[in-house]
């Protein structure tokens, strides 16, 4: 999303529409936090105290919602106040789910084109002018990564899509929360079918064994359950928050939105030293992460000494500089989630991200240079091949070398660059067992990850 907007303000078409815009909390600089933007329509000048004091509201209550209330640290959160000439929803009146008009037609000229009847359902509420949405925020909160458009009207609606539309009618709270599934977290409705794709909480696969909530089938109430209007599609739960109002997510949906939060920010906020030089050999240095915390901590954190595992587990290590060999050494963190909401297979290997700090002792001085990475390793536990790649797909000159887990050094793997950045290595002739990958890249060692070989 904050491609698109870039190549959007590049864009001559691209008209600029500044407004107000307001923090609702702010947890962290934008470029470190996922930032959620609340923009309204159908809102007057005069009315927009009222508007924001609504926005508020409907933040306040998404994060008092499991997961969002886990992961708030991990949010900023703005409102825009876009100003409206006319107050109010359009409301055409050509629904063909109802007999219309149900409430009265309406054509108010609200600046971001919010409606009823959308797709020829009544109560959805969206707009035909998603691109004036993408505008607004361009100018105002380019950097955005979720946004939802709050419209002035008490009639019940919303709908979930590139943004999510909701209304202000009394279920206001629960309406967004539903629709930020569609629109954050990707997930499918689970009280109708729709659509023909596959979703996190939507199959054809009634497997156990191979679907794709397979970890979570029998417990928390979670099953294979068939769409009354389409049985050859099933959903995970019976009561969840995408099937019903009023209620909460369940544990599959629940997953999801956290993977949602893994894939947008990393917990490392900050890190000294940072490309420091010049460190005094007279005590020990001290390797600082400031980290994100979900509340309560779930994140488990490790460091590495030149590959070898070091006891520290907090956010912090001292180093005595007698402890560096002369020549470049490697002090690595890598930090990895454990929330028990979540039973992703290999989790800790699909989403690591590590501080990697090079410090070169010569007779005089250390220098330390410093960088943060996000790794994935993939699929692990696996058969013949593993695949590694970063976050920005850019691996280069990368070597690979397999210990088991005495330490011992098995062999170096041949690692192949595929075109897509990601790093294939061939796992032939490795018998089944945990291993510790080491991934080098220019001869510097980069990631020390545990796999498995089946």
């Amino acid at each position: 999303m904050k491609k698109l907007l870039l190549l959007l303000l590049m864009s001559p078409w691209c008209f600029s529409q500044v407004f107000e815009t307001i923090p609702i909390f702010e947890n962290g600089p934008k470029e470190k936090r996922i930032n959620m933007v609340v923009m309204g329509d159908g809102f007057t000048a005069d009315q927009q105290a009222d508007f924001v004091t609504n926005a508020t509201s409907l933040v306040d209550y998404i994060f008092s919602k499991v997961p969002y209330a886990q992961y708030k640290n991990y949010f900023n959160v703005y409102a825009i106040k876009v100003i409206s000439p006319e107050t109010g929803v359009k409301h055409p009146g050509n629904a063909t789910d109802v007999t219309e008009p149900v409430i009265p037609i309406t054509n108010p000229n609200n600046f971001l084109g919010s409606s009823f009847d959308v797709g020829g359902t009544h109560r959805c509420l969206y707009s035909s002018s998603t691109n004036k949405v993408t505008n607004v925020l361009a100018s105002n909160v380019p950097d955005f990564d979720i946004a939802f458009i709050l419209g002035n009207s008490p009639e019940y609606g919303g709908c979930g899509g590139t943004y999510a539309f909701l209304s202000k009618h009394s279920q206001a709270n629960e309406i967004v929360v539903h629709e930020l599934g569609h629109s954050f977290g990707k997930l499918a409705d689970e009280y109708w079918f729709s659509g023909t794709g596959e979703s996190p909480n939507k199959t054809k696969d009634s497997n156990p064994a191979t679907n794709r909530w397979k970890n979570w089938i029998g417990l928390n109430s979670v099953g294979i359950y068939p769409y009354e209007e389409s049985p050859t599609w099933f959903r995970p739960h019976q009561n969840c928050e995408m099937r019903y109002l009023n209620r909460e997510f369940c544990a599959v949906c629940r997953q999801q939105l956290i993977e949602r939060v893994h894939t947008l920010q990393t917990p490392i906020d900050s890190f000294t030293p940072d490309n420091s030089s010049g460190i005094n050999l007279s005590g020990p240095i001290i390797f600082t992460v400031n980290e994100i915390l979900p509340n309560p901590n779930t994140l488990e954190n490790t460091w590495t000494l030149n590959g070898n595992p070091l006891s520290e587990t907090a956010s912090s290590v001292n180093i005595a500089a007698a402890d560096f060999t002369n020549g470049v050494n490697t002090v690595q963190f890598s930090v990895i989630d454990n929330n028990s909401l979540l039973k992703v297979d290999n989790h800790a290997a699909l989403h690591v991200s590590t501080v990697l700090w090079t410090v070169n002792k010569t007779l005089s001085a250390v220098d330390v240079n410093s960088s943060v990475r996000s790794f994935a390793v993939y699929p692990n536990p696996a058969t013949a091949q593993i695949f590694i790649k970063d976050q920005k797909n850019n691996l280069k000159n990368v070597s690979v070398a397999i210990f088991d887990a005495s330490g011992r050094s098995v062999k170096k793997l041949k690692a192949k660059t595929l075109s897509s950045g990601e790093v294939s290595v061939d796992l032939a002739g490795l018998l089944p067992q945990t291993y510790i990958i080491k991934v080098y890249e220019n001869d510097v060692l980069i990631l020390s990850q545990k796999i498995i070989k089946e």
